[in-house]
Protein backbone atom coordinates (compact mmCIF):
# COMPACT_ATOMS: atom_id res chain seq x y z
CA UNK A 1 0.00 0.00 0.00
CA UNK A 2 2.64 2.42 1.15
CA UNK A 3 5.00 1.67 -2.39
CA UNK A 4 1.49 2.52 -4.28
CA UNK A 5 0.92 5.45 -2.40
CA UNK A 6 4.62 6.62 -3.48
CA UNK A 7 4.64 5.84 -6.89
CA UNK A 8 1.28 7.82 -7.15
CA UNK A 9 2.90 10.91 -5.65
CA UNK A 10 5.79 10.31 -8.22
CA UNK A 11 3.92 9.74 -11.21
CA UNK A 12 1.79 13.16 -10.06
CA UNK A 13 5.64 15.00 -9.70
CA UNK A 14 6.45 13.67 -12.73
CA UNK A 15 3.58 15.41 -14.42
CA UNK A 16 3.64 18.57 -13.08
CA UNK A 17 7.11 19.41 -14.09
CA UNK A 18 6.32 18.32 -17.71
CA UNK A 19 3.53 20.36 -17.54
CA UNK A 20 5.77 23.34 -16.49
CA UNK A 21 8.39 22.65 -18.73
CA UNK A 22 5.79 22.71 -21.76
CA UNK A 23 4.44 26.12 -20.22
CA UNK A 24 8.32 27.42 -20.31
CA UNK A 25 9.27 25.62 -23.42
CA UNK A 26 5.59 27.47 -25.23
CA UNK A 27 6.70 31.01 -23.80
CA UNK A 28 9.77 31.40 -25.57
CA UNK A 29 7.84 30.13 -29.02
CA UNK A 30 6.16 32.09 -31.95
CA UNK A 31 3.16 30.65 -33.65
CA UNK A 32 3.62 31.92 -37.33
CA UNK A 33 -0.02 33.64 -38.30
CA UNK A 34 -1.33 34.84 -41.87
CA UNK A 35 0.75 37.90 -43.59
CA UNK A 36 3.58 36.84 -41.35
CA UNK A 37 7.04 37.47 -42.28
CA UNK A 38 10.18 37.13 -41.16
CA UNK A 39 11.20 40.60 -40.68
CA UNK A 40 7.64 41.45 -39.18
CA UNK A 41 7.55 38.88 -36.46
CA UNK A 42 11.61 40.33 -35.88
CA UNK A 43 10.39 43.55 -35.32
CA UNK A 44 7.37 42.40 -33.06
CA UNK A 45 9.81 40.90 -30.78
CA UNK A 46 12.81 42.80 -30.73
CA UNK A 47 15.15 40.67 -32.16
CA UNK A 48 16.86 40.19 -35.86
CA UNK A 49 16.21 37.74 -38.79
CA UNK A 50 18.92 36.33 -38.58
CA UNK A 51 18.67 35.73 -34.85
CA UNK A 52 15.71 33.79 -35.67
CA UNK A 53 16.85 31.83 -38.69
CA UNK A 54 19.72 30.78 -36.33
CA UNK A 55 17.52 29.80 -33.45
CA UNK A 56 15.81 27.61 -35.95
CA UNK A 57 18.30 26.61 -38.50
CA UNK A 58 16.16 27.99 -41.36
CA UNK A 59 18.20 28.03 -44.33
CA UNK A 60 16.37 30.85 -46.16
CA UNK A 61 13.30 32.99 -45.23
CA UNK A 62 10.69 31.07 -46.44
CA UNK A 63 8.00 30.36 -43.29
CA UNK A 64 4.54 29.12 -43.25
CA UNK A 65 1.52 29.76 -41.27
CA UNK A 66 1.09 27.78 -38.15
CA UNK A 67 5.28 26.84 -38.01
CA UNK A 68 6.28 27.37 -34.68
CA UNK A 69 9.21 29.40 -34.42
CA UNK A 70 11.97 29.16 -31.07
CA UNK A 71 12.30 32.94 -29.90
CA UNK A 72 14.95 32.79 -27.48
CA UNK A 73 15.73 36.53 -26.50
CA UNK A 74 12.17 37.86 -26.85
CA UNK A 75 11.83 41.45 -24.72
CA UNK A 76 14.65 40.24 -21.95
CA UNK A 77 16.15 43.58 -22.61
CA UNK A 78 13.23 45.99 -22.47
CA UNK A 79 11.15 44.90 -19.31
CA UNK A 80 14.18 44.93 -17.02
CA UNK A 81 13.83 47.74 -14.62
CA UNK A 82 17.06 49.20 -12.83
CA UNK A 83 17.21 49.42 -9.02
CA UNK A 84 17.48 52.55 -7.52
CA UNK A 85 21.41 53.14 -6.81
CA UNK A 86 21.75 52.90 -2.91
CA UNK A 87 23.18 55.83 -0.83
CA UNK A 88 24.31 54.01 2.11
CA UNK A 89 27.61 53.60 3.68
CA UNK A 90 27.30 49.98 4.45
CA UNK A 91 30.36 50.54 7.13
CA UNK A 92 28.64 53.20 8.99
CA UNK A 93 24.71 52.26 8.25
CA UNK A 94 24.19 56.29 7.78
CA UNK A 95 22.91 58.22 4.52
CA UNK A 96 25.73 59.56 2.61
CA UNK A 97 25.39 62.34 -0.37
CA UNK A 98 27.32 61.48 -3.54
CA UNK A 99 28.87 64.54 -4.65
CA UNK A 100 27.55 65.86 -7.84
CA UNK A 101 29.34 64.84 -11.53
CA UNK A 102 31.68 68.09 -12.81
CA UNK A 103 31.82 66.38 -15.83
CA UNK A 104 29.89 68.79 -18.84
CA UNK A 105 28.22 65.99 -21.02
CA UNK A 106 28.08 62.55 -21.71
CA UNK A 107 28.11 60.65 -24.82
CA UNK A 108 25.55 57.71 -25.30
CA UNK A 109 27.69 54.60 -25.90
CA UNK A 110 25.97 50.66 -26.50
CA UNK A 111 24.69 49.42 -22.99
CA UNK A 112 23.70 52.62 -21.54
CA UNK A 113 20.56 53.62 -20.11
CA UNK A 114 19.36 56.92 -18.12
CA UNK A 115 19.10 54.71 -14.54
CA UNK A 116 23.69 53.96 -15.69
CA UNK A 117 24.20 56.89 -16.23
CA UNK A 118 22.66 58.60 -13.41
CA UNK A 119 25.12 56.48 -11.30
CA UNK A 120 27.66 56.93 -12.77
CA UNK A 121 27.58 60.68 -12.46
CA UNK A 122 25.83 60.73 -8.94
CA UNK A 123 23.02 62.18 -10.31
CA UNK A 124 19.38 61.44 -10.54
CA UNK A 125 17.21 60.43 -13.68
CA UNK A 126 14.84 63.57 -13.21
CA UNK A 127 17.17 65.79 -13.21
CA UNK A 128 19.23 64.59 -16.89
CA UNK A 129 15.49 64.07 -18.12
CA UNK A 130 15.24 68.09 -16.73
CA UNK A 131 18.44 69.30 -18.20
CA UNK A 132 17.85 67.59 -21.32
CA UNK A 133 14.11 68.41 -21.99
CA UNK A 134 13.22 64.83 -22.05
CA UNK A 135 9.85 62.75 -21.89
CA UNK A 136 10.15 59.91 -22.27
CA UNK A 137 13.67 57.78 -20.84
CA UNK A 138 14.46 56.25 -24.50
CA UNK A 139 17.94 57.58 -25.41
CA UNK A 140 20.17 56.45 -27.82
CA UNK A 141 23.99 55.43 -29.39
CA UNK A 142 26.00 58.94 -30.10
CA UNK A 143 23.18 60.87 -28.28
CA UNK A 144 25.27 63.84 -25.95
CA UNK A 145 23.14 64.60 -22.72
CA UNK A 146 24.05 67.55 -20.23
CA UNK A 147 25.05 66.73 -16.81
CA UNK A 148 24.07 69.63 -15.18
CA UNK A 149 21.88 72.68 -15.78
CA UNK A 150 24.61 75.05 -16.41
CA UNK A 151 26.39 72.82 -19.03
CA UNK A 152 25.86 73.03 -22.71
CA UNK A 153 25.86 70.43 -26.01
CA UNK A 154 26.93 72.20 -29.37
CA UNK A 155 24.38 70.98 -32.14
CA UNK A 156 27.22 69.51 -33.77
CA UNK A 157 27.39 66.77 -31.14
CA UNK A 158 24.67 65.38 -31.38
CA UNK A 159 23.23 62.70 -32.83
CA UNK A 160 19.29 62.80 -31.89
CA UNK A 161 17.12 63.87 -29.00
CA UNK A 162 14.89 62.35 -28.03
CA UNK A 163 10.72 64.37 -27.37
CA UNK A 164 10.66 65.65 -31.29
CA UNK A 165 7.48 64.42 -34.12
CA UNK A 166 9.41 65.10 -36.87
CA UNK A 167 10.87 68.60 -36.66
CA UNK A 168 13.78 70.09 -35.78
CA UNK A 169 17.21 71.28 -36.65
CA UNK A 170 20.02 71.13 -38.56
CA UNK A 171 23.46 71.24 -37.44
CA UNK A 172 24.41 74.34 -39.59
CA UNK A 173 22.95 77.93 -38.92
CA UNK A 174 19.51 77.19 -40.35
CA UNK A 175 16.89 76.11 -38.56
CA UNK A 176 15.43 74.07 -41.61
CA UNK A 177 15.19 73.54 -44.83
CA UNK A 178 14.03 75.95 -47.39
CA UNK A 179 10.87 75.89 -49.25
CA UNK A 180 12.69 74.32 -52.30
CA UNK A 181 13.71 71.54 -49.73
CA UNK A 182 11.03 71.43 -48.20
CA UNK A 183 9.10 70.54 -51.66
CA UNK A 184 12.15 67.89 -52.37
CA UNK A 185 11.50 66.43 -48.71
CA UNK A 186 7.69 65.95 -49.18
CA UNK A 187 8.35 64.48 -52.65
CA UNK A 188 10.56 61.71 -51.97
CA UNK A 189 9.04 60.92 -48.78
CA UNK A 190 5.13 60.15 -50.96
CA UNK A 191 7.48 58.58 -53.26
CA UNK A 192 9.44 56.39 -50.73
CA UNK A 193 5.33 55.33 -49.40
CA UNK A 194 4.64 54.70 -52.55
CA UNK A 195 6.90 51.78 -53.13
CA UNK A 196 6.23 50.08 -49.53
CA UNK A 197 6.02 46.54 -50.31
CA UNK A 198 8.77 46.49 -53.13
CA UNK A 199 10.84 43.25 -52.83
CA UNK A 200 14.07 43.58 -52.36
CA UNK A 201 16.53 43.00 -54.64
CA UNK A 202 20.77 43.36 -54.34
CA UNK A 203 21.86 46.09 -56.46
CA UNK A 204 17.76 47.34 -57.30
CA UNK A 205 17.00 50.96 -57.94
CA UNK A 206 13.11 50.94 -59.45
CA UNK A 207 10.39 50.20 -58.47
CA UNK A 208 11.06 46.35 -59.54
CA UNK A 209 13.26 45.47 -56.63
CA UNK A 210 15.19 48.10 -54.39
CA UNK A 211 18.09 47.67 -51.91
CA UNK A 212 18.86 50.09 -49.02
CA UNK A 213 20.62 52.74 -50.93
CA UNK A 214 18.76 51.96 -54.19
CA UNK A 215 15.65 53.28 -53.06
CA UNK A 216 17.91 56.63 -52.02
CA UNK A 217 18.95 56.51 -55.46
CA UNK A 218 14.85 56.00 -56.61
CA UNK A 219 13.11 57.94 -54.40
CA UNK A 220 15.39 61.40 -54.36
CA UNK A 221 15.82 61.26 -57.66
CA UNK A 222 11.99 61.16 -58.22
CA UNK A 223 11.48 63.60 -55.52
CA UNK A 224 13.67 66.09 -57.43
CA UNK A 225 17.24 65.59 -56.47
CA UNK A 226 19.19 64.24 -58.68
CA UNK A 227 21.95 61.88 -56.73
CA UNK A 228 24.29 59.02 -58.20
CA UNK A 229 24.27 55.87 -56.60
CA UNK A 230 26.07 54.82 -53.81
CA UNK A 231 26.39 52.34 -51.85
CA UNK A 232 25.10 53.29 -47.64
CA UNK A 233 28.76 53.83 -46.84
CA UNK A 234 29.38 56.18 -49.95
CA UNK A 235 26.41 58.21 -48.98
CA UNK A 236 27.75 58.34 -45.77
CA UNK A 237 30.68 59.72 -46.20
CA UNK A 238 29.52 61.68 -49.42
CA UNK A 239 28.04 64.86 -49.69
CA UNK A 240 26.18 64.74 -46.62
CA UNK A 241 26.28 66.63 -43.53
CA UNK A 242 25.25 65.43 -39.78
CA UNK A 243 21.90 67.02 -38.59
CA UNK A 244 20.54 67.68 -35.13
CA UNK A 245 17.13 67.13 -35.06
CA UNK A 246 15.95 64.72 -37.97
CA UNK A 247 13.27 66.23 -40.44
CA UNK A 248 10.98 63.58 -42.66
CA UNK A 249 13.46 63.56 -45.90
CA UNK A 250 16.32 63.58 -43.92
CA UNK A 251 18.72 60.05 -44.20
CA UNK A 252 19.52 57.41 -40.97
CA UNK A 253 22.36 55.60 -40.87
CA UNK A 254 23.02 52.25 -39.30
CA UNK A 255 26.48 49.78 -38.63
CA UNK A 256 26.88 46.28 -38.11
CA UNK A 257 23.84 45.34 -39.43
CA UNK A 258 24.75 42.04 -41.97
CA UNK A 259 28.46 43.80 -41.99
CA UNK A 260 30.64 45.74 -40.07
CA UNK A 261 30.17 49.74 -40.32
CA UNK A 262 28.23 51.90 -42.14
CA UNK A 263 25.59 48.84 -43.97
CA UNK A 264 22.48 50.58 -43.84
CA UNK A 265 20.11 53.39 -44.43
CA UNK A 266 16.85 54.65 -44.78
CA UNK A 267 14.62 57.80 -44.79
CA UNK A 268 13.32 59.36 -41.71
CA UNK A 269 9.62 60.04 -42.11
CA UNK A 270 9.60 61.82 -38.47
CA UNK A 271 7.77 60.14 -35.00
CA UNK A 272 10.75 57.77 -34.96
CA UNK A 273 10.28 56.10 -37.92
CA UNK A 274 11.87 55.32 -41.11
CA UNK A 275 11.09 54.04 -44.38
CA UNK A 276 13.76 51.29 -45.63
CA UNK A 277 14.76 48.40 -48.02
CA UNK A 278 15.19 45.09 -46.10
CA UNK A 279 15.38 41.94 -46.60
CA UNK A 280 11.68 41.59 -47.01
CA UNK A 281 11.02 44.85 -49.15
CA UNK A 282 11.00 48.10 -48.52
CA UNK A 283 8.89 48.80 -44.52
CA UNK A 284 8.67 51.31 -42.26
CA UNK A 285 10.16 50.36 -39.10
CA UNK A 286 10.74 52.58 -35.86
CA UNK A 287 14.34 53.54 -34.37
CA UNK A 288 13.34 53.00 -30.72
CA UNK A 289 13.36 49.22 -31.37
CA UNK A 290 16.63 47.83 -29.88
CA UNK A 291 17.93 46.45 -33.12
CA UNK A 292 17.69 49.66 -34.70
CA UNK A 293 18.68 51.80 -31.92
CA UNK A 294 21.75 49.54 -30.71
CA UNK A 295 23.18 50.10 -34.20
CA UNK A 296 22.09 53.69 -34.76
CA UNK A 297 24.78 55.81 -35.75
CA UNK A 298 23.70 59.30 -37.20
CA UNK A 299 20.91 61.56 -39.19
CA UNK A 300 22.29 63.42 -42.17
CA UNK A 301 20.93 65.74 -44.98
CA UNK A 302 22.57 66.05 -48.40
CA UNK A 303 24.36 69.39 -48.89
CA UNK A 304 22.11 69.76 -51.78
CA UNK A 305 19.16 70.66 -49.89
CA UNK A 306 19.15 74.13 -48.23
Amino acid sequence: MKKTKKLRILALSTIATSFLALQTAEAATYTVQKGDTLSKIASNHKVTVQDIKSWNNLKNDMIYVAQKLEISNYATNDTAKPSNPSTTNPSTTKPTTPSKTTAVSHTVVKGDSLSKIAKQYNVTIKEIKDWNGLTVDTIYIGQVLKLSSESSVSESETVHNNGTSGAGTSSGTSNDSTANGQAVYKKTVDVANSVVGTPYLYGGNTPEGLDCSGLIYYAFNQGGLKIGRESSEGYFNGNTTQVNNPIAGDLVFFQNTYKDGISHMGIYIGNNKFIHAGTDGVEISDVTYSYWSTRLVAYKRFDAIK
